[in-house]
């Protein structure tokens, strides 16, 4: 089935129609001709806001094709050396003259006589505004490049597995083989591999800590967790409902996790469930849900046009854009991303398929996000397009799930169509304590930053014991306090994590109105899609058809509700 065989027709500028985008000298000069203009009505001041966001878009777009390049050939450190210089003698360049065009708007005698829909932009600037110091530009330009090293250390890592050469990524679908002795090697091989950059990984990470609380003593902060809590824009929630989150997880969820991995050990005969049994299918069976990439991304495009003929499109117009890298290969980064493109008006999805059934999660969940950037990439406010990761990763997760019931298009037995879908709304709730782990150890780094790297992987480890009760981590206590290094995020974005929690929830939820009422859930969620960021959070997620809610009731709720669709799916 095709939907289109057109491509994605590159947004014509309105502004700076002959601006070069690696032109750092002209984008100042452009900048500071913003600076310059004089506003003598709100249609000036609405004009000046669409400038900043022409001007904003040309110089995302090209850090965004040089972040792709780094991550698409990690091995290749002019890549790296590109987007570095860009993000230094660019990107840093114009931050001070950027917080001054949002001066300039913020104190406009004409802001406060914007409609309605400018005011949510203007708490948002007033926000950036406050946090701002230029003191903190080097350091962030120095922060950066550390952190991409992460990415570099961890794609370069190779292990001698069974006589080949693999790559941490390419030894994942072994941690699903139906043979326990071969997932046990393949789990303890990927651990080698990443333990022996221990001592490198822990001084980056070091590092990295140092200049992060110096931004947040500069911006006068007593702690960087603080710091980033508003820095991120979090208005609608407080580090206090944060931890009330963790503790709803730790009293709701966990029952639910000792639960599914008790069960686990009894499909699998086993005594006890190890770390290498988590992924293994309980009855033995590994799904295979593509051969090839050409198939794994046309059956994509098929199940996203079965719940909306649009989405399928949109996936198929990226595929012959060539905005597609889906193959996990030696040198690429590890992980996955949908980058929003401004200019191009389309995203670009990266992640390392390696043929098992998690890609086809990965996939769709990118595409929700691509979804979402097509949506918003044309709203003329850059601030009210959804970088707010709470927004960002309810698109993408709840996209998971509302593709689920056309999983057949990857999945002919019906078993294994069952299977994927159990996997799917079973890792759902699973994923909410390692998320609280993440989150919980990030906060306990940054508000004890005299500790030792001795003492933070003790720290993590009692944090494994509260949340990853079930399994069975006995003898490899080095291992369970050191898993925190193969989470990318706590080394190249720090604090973005909890973002991944509150979406969940919110995706369950969206899930739940879909088994209730499929055709309004979509509805509600394309609509959701279209509104980006420009109300705060709890109300985006009333468009959803959803609430923002960290209760134990309201968790215990969406746990009761799994648990009834897995007793459906098992026939329990």
């Amino acid at each position: 089935m095709i939907f289109t065989d057109k491509k994605i027709e590159r947004k014509p500028r309105k502004y700076f129609k002959d601006l070069s985008s690696t032109d750092g000298e002209k984008i100042l000069e452009s900048i500071k001709q913003l600076l310059a203009e004089n506003i003598n009505s709100e249609n000036d001041l609405i004009s000046l806001v669409e400038k900043f966001t022409e001007l904003s878009d040309i110089v995302s777009e090209e850090m965004g094709r040089r972040y792709i390049n780094m991550t698409r050939f990690a091995d290749k450190p002019e890549y790296s050396e590109k987007f570095n210089d860009y993000f230094q003698n660019v990107v840093s360049k114009l931050k001070p003259y950027s917080i001054e065009v949002e001066k300039k708007i913020y104190n406009s005698e004409f802001s406060k006589k914007l409609p309605n829909e400018y005011q949510h932009m203007l708490k948002i600037i007033s926000n950036n505004i406050e946090l701002f110091r230029e003191e903190n530009i080097p350091l962030q330009v120095e922060e950066r490049k550390f952190s991409n090293k992460y990415g570099s250390i961890y794609g370069s890592i190779v292990v001698d597995f069974r006589g080949e050469e693999k790559t941490l990524q390419q030894l994942l679908p072994y941690l699903k083989s139906p043979d326990r002795t071969i997932r046990e090697e393949a789990w303890r091989k990927r651990f080698e591999g990443l333990l022996s950059r221990k001592e490198e990984l822990d001084k980056l990470f070091d590092e990295l800590k140092e200049i992060r609380i110096k931004q947040a003593k500069n911006a006068g902060f007593e702690n960087y967790r603080d710091y980033m809590h508003n820095l991120k824009g979090r208005f609608e929630y407080s580090v206090e409902d944060v931890l009330q989150f963790h503790e709803s997880v730790e009293k709701k969820v966990m029952p639910f996790f000792e639960k599914r991995m008790k069960r686990r050990a009894e499909k699998l005969g086993i005594e006890s469930v190890r770390p290498w049994d988590t992924s293994v299918d309980v009855d033995g069976k590994v799904l295979k849900p593509y051969n090839t990439i050409d198939e794994f991304v046309n059956k994509a495009i098929r199940v996203l046009g079965k719940v909306k003929r649009v989405f399928g499109e949109r996936l198929e117009m990226m595929k012959n854009s060539d905005l597609l890298d889906l193959e996990n290969r030696k040198g690429k980064a590890p992980g996955g991303y949908n980058y929003p493109l401004p200019e191009t008006g389309a995203p670009f999805i990266f992640m390392n398929a390696t043929g098992q059934s998690s890609d086809v999660r990965t996939l769709l969940h990118e595409s929700g996000h691509a979804m979402h950037t097509f949506e918003t990439v044309n709203i003329p406010i850059e601030y009210y397009r959804p970088h707010r990761m709470e927004i960002a990763e309810l698109a993408s997760m709840s996209m998971e799930l509302l593709t689920m019931h056309h999983w057949n298009e990857y999945y002919k037995d019906e078993d294994d169509f069952r299977k994927a879908m159990i996997e799917e709304l079973e890792s759902a709730l699973l994923f909410l304590p390692w998320c609280m782990t993440v989150d919980a150890f990030q906060q306990w780094i940054y508000t004890n930053p005299e500790h030792t790297a001795k003492e933070r992987e003790e720290y993590f480890g009692k944090l494994m014991d509260k949340f990853n009760r079930g399994i069975d981590w006995s003898g490899l206590d080095f291992e369970k306090n050191n898993r925190w290094m193969f989470q990318l995020h706590i080394f190249e974005v720090p604090f973005y994590y909890i973002e991944y929690g509150i979406a969940q929830l919110g995706a369950l939820s969206i899930y739940k109105n879909y088994i209730e009422n499929p055709e309004k859930a979509i509805e509600d969620y394309h609509n959701f899609l279209k509104v980006g960021y420009k109300m705060p959070i709890d109300k985006v997620y009333e468009v959803a058809g959803i609430k923002l809610d960290f209760s134990e009731k309201h968790i215990g709720e969406i746990v009761e509700f799994v648990e009834e669709r897995l007793n459906e799916l098992e026939g329990e």
